[in-house]
């Protein structure tokens, strides 16, 4: 493999076990036995643990921010919010997707993890606003109706909110 290819490698294997043990718990180590490699070639590639859970991070918010574009692009003459709400409940059956995400929120009691969680939130929630051209109460509507899909798919209760098509009927209130 080369260098690149190891690179995905440790990100794909850095999602799996950050997703599982967070940002404190998680070792380099066990992220190196995942990828298949050694321990120093994950530090020789990214530097640090940070460093490696920031790529992760990078991955996850990118997928977020890809979906949410394709979905206003698709939405055509619908309503473009409505479109992102629902590619992000799809986004949800991905559970280390998921996990990951709320690792991110856990781990921001380290500043650095913070500041990077905070950029890619307010660049997030710019785009969003952006793409649906709809009001700040809207929009800030739409992030709290993601966080709390967020929780009840992380605690597998979606028999709280009404069945198994939960996701859909809640992206349909916005």
């Amino acid at each position: 493999m080369t260098a690149g290819e190891r690179r995905v490698a440790i990100v794909d294997a850095a999602l799996q076990e950050f997703s599982e043990h967070g940002f404190e718990k998680a070792t380099t180590d066990a992220v190196a036995r995942r990828a298949g490699i050694s321990q120093p070639y994950v530090i020789r590639l990214f530097g640090s643990k940070r460093a490696v859970f920031e790529a992760a991070l990078d991955r996850a918010f990118t997928a977020v921010e890809t979906a949410f574009s394709d979905a206003a692009a698709a939405a055509g003459g619908g309503d473009p919010l409505r479109a992102m709400g629902a590619a992000y409940g799809r986004l949800l059956e991905d559970r280390v997707l998921l996990m990951m995400l709320l690792q991110a929120f856990a781990a921001s009691g380290d500043d650095r993890v913070k500041a990077v969680v905070r950029e890619r939130m307010s660049r997030m929630h710019a785009r969003v606003a952006e793409l649906s051209g709809a009001t700040p109460d809207r929009v800030r509507e739409f992030f709290a109706m993601g966080m709390l899909l967020n929780v009840v798919a992380a605690l597998e209760l979606p028999e709280l909110l009404g069945g198994p098509d939960w996701a859909d009927r809640m992206c349909e209130a916005l």
